[in-house]
């Protein structure tokens, strides 16, 4: 199984990954940075890759409302109206689902952005109803 990188990998292509590796370039992003690539094959805009773990891949919901709020900033600098995000840090980081989840919906509650959309992505339908449930609270 694969996580949210390699499925935007697969589905646009490598060149969203060559462009962020040269955004990188052997430096180390802080938890909670947003870098900005194109979307390759996607029909979109652009593609906001967040840092949501530290090299160890720990996280917390501090660095969950940053990846959050970058994401969201950098989707306003690049004009969209809509974005797509990931339950951050429920992956390789192991954060708790809904415990990501109620940090994404405060931050995103408390955000200043011209973003009028924001679809939370969901790999798990086990958690469906209780997605809804939060984030609609």
């Amino acid at each position: 199984m694969m996580g949210t990188g390699g499925s935007v990998r697969d589905r646009g292509g490598f060149e969203i990954l060559r462009e962020a590796e040269a955004h990188l370039a052997g430096k180390t992003l802080a938890p909670g940075s947003v870098v900005t690539t194109s979307a390759g094959r996607l029909p979109y805009k652009a593609i906001f890759h967040c840092v949501a773990s530290d090299a160890n891949h720990h996280s917390s919901a501090e660095v969950i409302r940053a990846c959050v709020t970058n994401a969201l900033a950098a989707a306003d600098k690049a004009g969209c109206a809509t974005l797509a995000m990931p339950v951050f840090a429920t992956g390789h980081a192991h954060f708790r689902f809904l415990d990501a989840l109620k940090t994404m919906r405060d931050a995103l509650r408390a955000a200043a952005t011209v973003v009028s959309e924001v679809v939370i992505v969901l790999r798990d339908d086990d958690y469906i109803q209780e997605a809804g449930q939060i984030l609609h609270s």
